[in-house]
């Protein structure tokens, strides 16, 4: 796949999820302001966000990781970077739906814990397309750096 189409698949894959996070992000809103009957939803929408970003993570760590690598000298670090960002979301993912899955968790702190857990995956997301997604990093044509003349 060329960086190019990398990038586009990436882009809408997070246009994609925005819709998924504002929704999730909606229904935990209305839980912290009491709507507790909505606790079961919240639940449900949190493991259907979180399978929906495993997926999509899998997909960055098979197609984006190898072409940040070739993609310039700061490519290595960038791929790094990536992949300790992705070990931090499914270290979170795990720890909320270990919460989410203990009956006696109170629905208003659960609620509090999706909307941490949304706004920080928008902001990476933010993040990764400023200085991973940009079209002067994953471009189609390498940059090649001749050496300097002698």
């Amino acid at each position: 796949m060329l960086p190019s189409q990398v990038r586009r698949t990436i882009l809408d894959d997070h246009s994609w999820l925005r819709e998924l996070l504002a929704d999730t992000d909606e229904i935990a809103r209305r839980v912290l302001e009491g709507d507790h009957s909505l606790a079961g939803r919240l639940r449900e929408r949190a493991v259907a966000m979180r399978e929906r970003f495993l997926g999509h993570l899998r997909f960055e760590e098979t197609d984006l990781v190898p072409a940040l690598r070739d993609a310039d000298d700061w490519g290595e670090e960038r791929a790094t970077l990536l992949l300790a960002d992705h070990a931090e979301q499914r270290e979170r993912f795990a720890a909320l739906l270990d919460a989410l899955e203990k009956p006696r968790a109170h629905p208003g702190a659960l609620a509090a814990d999706v909307r941490a857990l949304v706004r920080d995956l928008v902001a990476d997301m933010e993040q990764e397309e400023r200085t991973m997604l940009a079209d002067t990093v994953l471009r189609d044509d390498p940059v090649v750096v001749s050496p300097e003349p002698d």
